[in-house]
């Protein structure tokens, strides 16, 4: 399948390295921050953030959930979630993109029943139309303000394509 590309492979790279050394400057990107990978489509960017990450000591977690069948946002699908003991820990979830937030409203409000001492969502794609709630902070390395269907860099045309080097369009 051909996709047009929106951003290129080093676009894309450019903007997670100024994110993560933003973060990391911050300290939220820190030796003891806890790291929740959402599936499949935040693995990809997770792996490009723990090669720029000074000293990767921190644990990691991966969680399935979905809220998408093919191009449509639905009802939110818990998949996978494994025994995590986040009480009074930092923890940053990472995910490919967040588009409608309400998988990450609904993660958000799942971590919370755990206790971390905070919670941080870092995305590789957020949408500017994106709304989430005031308590919910969340980072992204690029945002966008189309309504575009993405795919490339974890992101996926029905599993298709997720490991393209650059961010491209589907087109109808």
């Amino acid at each position: 399948m051909n996709y047009r590309v929106k951003y290129t492979a080093s676009q894309v790279a450019a903007a997670i390295s100024k994110a993560v050394s933003s973060l990391q400057a911050e300290g939220i990107l820190a030796q003891d921050t806890v790291y929740i990978v959402l599936m499949n489509g935040g693995t990809w960017f997770a792996s490009h953030v723990f090669d720029r990450l000074e000293e990767p000591h921190n644990e990691v977690y991966y969680v399935k959930l979905h809220s998408y069948e093919g191009t449509n946002s639905g009802t939110i699908h818990w998949d996978y979630l494994p025994e995590m003991d986040l009480e009074g820990r930092n923890v940053v979830v990472l995910d490919d993109i967040c588009d409608t937030g309400k998988t990450d409203t609904a993660f958000y409000q799942y971590l919370q029943t755990c206790r971390p001492s905070s919670v941080t969502f870092f995305t590789l794609l957020k949408r500017t139309t994106t709304r989430l709630p005031e308590e919910i902070p969340l980072y992204a390395c690029i945002e966008d303000n189309s309504a575009d269907f993405f795919v490339g860099c974890g992101l996926d045309d029905n599993a298709h394509g997720r490991l393209l080097p650059y961010i491209g369009i589907v087109e109808p």
